[in-house]
């Protein structure tokens, strides 16, 4: 077996609008050894004061980099050789009051404006999140909350939040952890069955809008 481990920091939380700024991406064994890694660091034609605020890229610092155009080759190229079948990320996004896959989407859908090879590329990998997967060991770490933050201070991993590669370093060292606890099935089975229930209470016909998918952590 063979995962990707990445994290992206973009102009946005809606995943429809957003853009990759920078990209981080590990390359793990079945022991979760890092291999090798493969980084993007992309000009966007737009920006965000707001997003700005989070990650700290400037927007000077952004216009030295290379359009998305020129660099996702490379990453396509990289993921070739690493063959993976999953591609984690630390995400909690919803549509249809089902989990969704920020960091995945938002890829996967600046692949499609470079054609069906790369997409479907990204497309092929099963993701799966973190976040997920600290909701079901809950119960053997009470968590203070499911943001990557808050689970890194609960387990004591180093963290530069909202730093590309650091959150995908600390996503992979959460897999060492806790992924022994549970099992990928049991990860896809809550992923697959989680629901708004606040949502469905308050307004049964509310869970039924479509949603752009927005990051939440």
């Amino acid at each position: 077996m063979s995962i990707i481990v990445m994290d992206l920091e973009t102009t946005g939380t809606n995943v429809f609008d957003a853009e990759i700024i920078t990209g981080y991406f590990i390359h793990a064994d079945e022991s979760y050894n890092i291999k090798s890694f493969h980084e993007i660091k992309c000009n966007p034609s737009k920006w965000s004061d707001e997003a700005e605020a989070v990650h700290g890229i400037t927007r000077l610092e952004a216009s030295t980099y290379r359009k998305f155009s020129e660099v996702y080759q490379g990453l396509i190229d990289w993921i070739d050789t690493c063959q993976p079948t999953q591609m984690w990320m630390h995400c909690n996004s919803k549509m249809f009051g089902k989990l969704a896959f920020f960091d995945h989407a938002v890829l996967r859908l600046s692949m499609m404006g470079m054609g069906d090879v790369p997409y479907f590329k990204i497309s092929n990998i099963t993701p799966l999140s973190t976040h997920s997967l600290c909701k079901i060991t809950q119960s053997s770490y009470n968590f203070e909350g499911f943001s990557l933050d808050l689970v890194c201070k609960t387990l004591g991993i180093s963290l530069k939040h909202h730093d590309a590669k650091s959150d995908a370093l600390a996503c992979l060292e959460i897999i060492k952890r806790l992924l022994p606890l549970t099992t990928i099935e049991a990860i896809n089975d809550y992923e697959r069955g989680i629901e708004d229930e606040e949502s469905r209470t308050t307004n049964p016909k509310k869970s039924r809008i479509k949603r752009p998918v927005t990051r939440l952590v």
